[in-house]
């Protein structure tokens, strides 16, 4: 049986929460919490609703509250049926912007510099989304624009229609006039025949690929068949396959007995570095988590103190997507490294207040690392209050552990405590303490020793704590 996009979406995310404990996506280090919000915004015509304001909806149902159902009179009848191929193939959340017209003009729109400002493909500079599309819009300028606005937000990929539903020349014309230096756009080619009922085939490609990038981890090229499809515009082969691969556009297939089949993950990309949809998304998802989970030192001093919680925070996050699978690399040292001290900033970075972080990560090759820099601007103003004391799990001490070390963690309410000791697998090999704990500092002893009391081999553990609704971990190498 084949569960609609919606369902089997709820059902991957039970499957992961009955899971646990895992060390990939979803598990959190000591501050640093994995973001990857796989949502997506479409912009095109629709019967009813505001114009240029955006409006996040969960499901068909949701949209034709908003936006009605009927596409009669539109000039581009595309968003409707695109949006039930988005969820349908396992997209989750949907931002619409309805424009007033079909003109390249009203769909680029204007970028008036506030939120409420903001017009057509502009105004979702005031939303997140991680693919954006402008199903059946394929004018040059259009999705020039929607690239450029993607390479400037840098947090988002741009999924491009072909601009006739089976010329290979002419997409081959049409891929020579666009443009992301960094891969923040792909573009698929052909169109798909659609079964969506009352829907127009064939349909442009975009909303199903967004569908099924949301509904896959970013270190994983989409696979299996595409839904609500029932064919493709024009035959692809073999040989175009290949030929529209190496330029960059992702072709889409059928094959008997398989059905529809996305055949690439290619992104517009001019330099080689980034020209695979996964490794684009590993770093998305990687930028913004690390930024999002180092802000807090914008209210701490710029000092070694900060530096060393930070490079710490960022090693622990890294290796626990290491063994997740999200890096190439037999070692550590091989897949990643992180590092904030004082080689990371200029004598000008520390009078103008900056905190620099420098991440590396093998995204294809062991030791081939893409280099990211994550910033933080202290405020202008001495007056900052401190950060809040929240739950925190800090490092063993000491570590690397020969017999015994302590930990220390914070909750800053009372509540259930567990906190255990897994191996590199996964499994658990000590509950260190589980209780019920006051809101405070508390403190615990790890002997390396499993509930036998046999001695542990030396490697690397974590050590983990699952309160207040959260899971953190560290690490602990063991020596023997």
């Amino acid at each position: 049986m084949t569960l609609p996009g919606w369902a089997g979406r709820l059902c991957k995310l039970l499957l992961l929460a009955l899971a646990l404990p895992s060390f990939g996506p979803g598990v959190s280090s000591a501050t640093i919490a994995l973001i990857d919000e796989r949502n997506a915004a479409f912009v095109g015509l629709a019967q009813d609703g505001p114009f240029d304001t955006p409006i996040t909806v969960y499901s068909e149902l949701g949209y034709e509250q908003y936006f009605g159902g009927s596409t009669i009179g539109l000039a581009n009848p595309y968003l409707y049926a695109s949006v039930l191929a988005y969820f349908e193939n396992g997209g989750y959340s949907l931002t619409i912007v309805r424009v007033a017209d079909d003109s390249d003009a009203a769909i680029i729109g204007v970028d008036g510099g506030v939120p409420g400002a903001r017009t057509g493909l502009q105004a979702l500079r005031d939303v997140s989304a991680s693919f954006v599309a402008i199903p059946g819009a394929t004018s040059q300028p259009v999705q020039a624009a929607l690239l450029a606005l993607c390479e400037s937000m840098g947090d988002r990929i741009a999924i491009l229609d072909p601009v006739t539903p089976t010329s290979v020349s002419a997409v081959t014309a049409q891929r020579a006039g666009l443009s992301t230096i960094r891969g923040f756009g792909a573009l698929y080619f052909p169109w798909v025949e659609s079964v969506i009922p009352g829907a127009p085939s064939p349909m442009p490609p975009s909303a199903f690929a967004a569908g099924l990038l949301a509904n896959t981890d970013p270190p994983v090229t989409p696979s299996g068949s595409v839904l609500a499809a029932s064919g493709v515009s024009t035959a692809v082969n073999s040989t175009q396959s290949g030929e529209l691969t190496q330029l960059g556009i992702n072709p889409i297939r059928e094959f008997a007995g398989q059905g529809v089949q996305f055949f690439g993950a290619r992104t517009l990309a001019g330099d080689p570095e980034w020209k695979y949809i996964p490794v684009r998304r590993r770093a998305i998802s990687l930028a913004a988590s690390l930024r999002a989970g180092t802000e807090w030192c914008v209210a701490e001093p710029n000092n070694a103190t900060t530096w060393a919680q930070i490079d710490a925070d960022a090693n622990d996050f890294l290796h626990m997507l290491w063994l997740g699978g999200w890096f190439a690399g037999a070692s550590p040292s091989q897949a990643y490294f992180a590092r904030c001290d004082a080689s990371t900033m200029s004598p000008e970075d520390l009078a103008e207040g900056r905190t620099v972080l420098v991440v590396g990560f093998a995204p294809l090759v062991a030791g081939e690392f893409l280099i990211l820099q994550i910033e933080h601007t202290r405020p202008p103003t001495t007056g900052v209050a401190p950060r809040s004391p929240g739950l925190s799990l800090r490092a063993p001490s000491p570590n690397p552990v020969r017999g015994s070390t302590t930990l220390r963690f914070t909750t800053s309410r009372a509540g259930h405590v567990r906190l255990a000791l897994y191996d590199a697998a996964g499994r658990r090999v000590q509950l260190v303490q589980e209780g019920e704990l006051a809101a405070g500092t508390h403190e615990a002893s790890l002997t390396l020793s499993d509930g036998s009391g046999r001695a542990l081999p030396s490697g690397l553990y974590l050590a983990r704590l699952e309160a207040e609704g959260r899971v953190l971990t560290r690490r602990v190498a063991a020596v023997r």
